[in-house]
C-alpha cells in the first residue's frame, strides 16, 4: 500500500502546516454529475430558474457537495490511511453555478487521544469564490497512522444522544415536537454498489483508492470498497419523488403528478417531497429551506453492500426571523444513521433556515 498509495504519518505532520489546496469549477455538468451520483434531485442544485424562484441567485452547491470537497482536501494531502472523526462546517454564502472554488486548509493541533490514537485537528478549512472570500468554512478532526505501526481503527463507538431541552424563545409548535423520533430517508435503501461510489469520485474528482481500487480496498482494514465519509446515496428509485419513473409497474406517482400539474407549479409541489427528508419537522408556512451549518460525526464506514436507515429528531428552533431570503425559522435537526446490522455509521446535525419565499 505504501509503495502504490503513499500516506502521511502523524509524526511527520507539523502544526501550522498548510494543506495543498485545489481549484474546483462548479460547472453545470459537475452539479448534474453530483445529482446523478447521490440521487439528491433538489432543483435548486441544478435548475437556475427554480433556484431564482426561491430567492437564490442561481443554482448552488448542496451541503454534501461542500462536505465532499472538504474531505477530499484532507485525504488528498494525508493519503488513504487517515480516517475522519468529525467535520463541522458553516455556509455563509452560496457557491453558485460556474463559480471557481478554491479549497484550502491547514493543520492545527496534533495530540494523542485518551485511547492512544494519533489525532490532528484541521483548521481554517475554507471554500472561496471569485466574489466570496469565505463561502464555507470548516474544522475537522482526523486520526492518522503512526510510525510506531499503529493504524486508525476501522470503527469506533458513538455516544448516547442527550435529551434536548427547549430554549427559552422556542416557538410552541417546536416545543410540541421535542422528543419525537421520525424515520428518515434510507441512504441507500438498497445495497450500495461500487459503481455508486465511483460516480461520486467522478463528480468530485476524489480518487482516494479506498473508494474505487478494489484490490487496495480488499487489503485495507475495511476489506472492501467504502464510501466517502459524507457520501449520500439515495440509489435507484429516488427520482420518483420528483416524478421520474412514474410508469414503472407498481410505482405510486406523487400527488402533484396525478393532479396533472406542469412546469414551475409541478416543481414547487414536488420539492416538498424532497425537503421532507431533510426537514422532518417543518415550521408552519415555511416550505423552502437552505442549510446553514452541518456537524458530522463518523463512526464506521459505509461499505459496498451496506444499506442505511435514519432516525431524526428536532434539536432546536429559533423564533421567527427575517433574512434576505424571506421570513422563517432556523431549525436544527439531528440525524443518526445505522447500517443493516444496527451499527452506528454517522451522525449529522444540521441547521436549516426554513422560510416562506416563493
Amino acid at each position: 500500500m505504501e509503495k502504490t498509495y503513499p500516506f502521511v504519518c502523524w509524526e511527520d505532520v507539523a502544526e501550522g502546516e498548510v494543506l495543498p489546496g485545489f481549484d474546483y469549477e462548479l460547472s453545470l455538468i459537475r452539479l448534474i454529475a453530483f445529482v446523478r451520483a447521490t440521487g439528491l434531485y433538489d432543483y435548486v442544485h441544478h435548475d437556475a430558474k427554480y433556484a431564482r424562484a426561491v430567492a437564490a441567485k442561481d443554482a448552488f452547491i448542496s451541503t454534501t457537495h461542500v462536505g465532499g470537497l472538504f474531505t477530499r482536501l484532507i485525504t488528498d494531502w494525508s493519503g488513504p490511511a487517515t480516517l475522519l472523526h468529525s467535520l463541522t462546517f458553516h455556509m455563509g454564502a452560496q457557491c453558485l453555478r460556474d463559480d471557481i472554488l478554491r479549497v484550502t486548509g491547514r493543520v492545527g493541533r496534533k495530540y494523542r487521544g485518551a485511547d492512544g490514537s494519533f489525532l490532528v485537528d484541521i483548521v481554517d478549512l475554507n471554500i472561496a469564490t471569485g466574489t466570496e472570500p469565505s463561502a464555507a468554512r470548516a474544522t475537522a478532526t482526523i486520526e492518522m497512522p503512526s510510525t510506531t505501526g499503529r493504524m486508525p481503527a476501522p470503527a469506533r463507538e458513538g455516544g448516547v444522544q442527550e435529551t434536548v431541552a427547549p430554549n427559552d424563545d422556542m416557538p410552541d409548535f417546536a416545543r410540541a415536537l421535542l422528543g419525537h423520533v421520525r424515520e428518515g430517508d434510507r441512504e441507500p435503501g438498497t445495497p450500495l454498489l461500487q459503481s455508486d461510489v465511483h460516480m461520486w469520485c467522478e463528480a468530485l474528482e476524489d480518487w482516494n483508492p479506498l473508494y474505487w481500487d478494489e484490490s487496495h480496498a480488499a487489503g485495507s482494514p475495511f476489506g472492501t470498497i467504502v464510501a466517502p465519509p459524507t457520501g449520500t446515496f439515495y440509489g435507484a428509485g429516488a427520482a420518483l419523488n420528483v416524478g421520474l419513473g412514474c410508469r414503472k409497474p407498481g410505482a405510486v406517482p406523487p400527488d402533484a403528478v396525478r393532479q396533472g400539474l406542469h412546469g414551475m407549479e409541478l416543481m414547487t409541489a414536488l420539492r416538498h417531497n424532497i425537503l421532507r427528508g431533510g426537514v422532518p419537522f417543518p415550521p408552519p408556512d415555511c416550505p423552502n429551506a437552505v442549510v446553514t451549518q452541518a456537524n458530522y460525526g463518523f463512526f464506521r464506514p459505509l461499505r459496498v453492500g451496506d444499506t442505511l436507515r435514519t432516525e431524526q429528531r428536532l434539536a432546536g428552533c429559533s423564533p421567527r426571523r427575517r433574512t434576505r431570503m424571506g421570513d422563517g425559522y432556523f431549525v436544527t435537526g439531528e440525524n443518526t444513521l445505522f447500517n443493516q446490522h444496527d451499527e452506528l455509521v454517522r451522525t449529522v446535525t444540521m441547521t436549516l433556515f426554513c422560510y416562506g419565499a416563493g
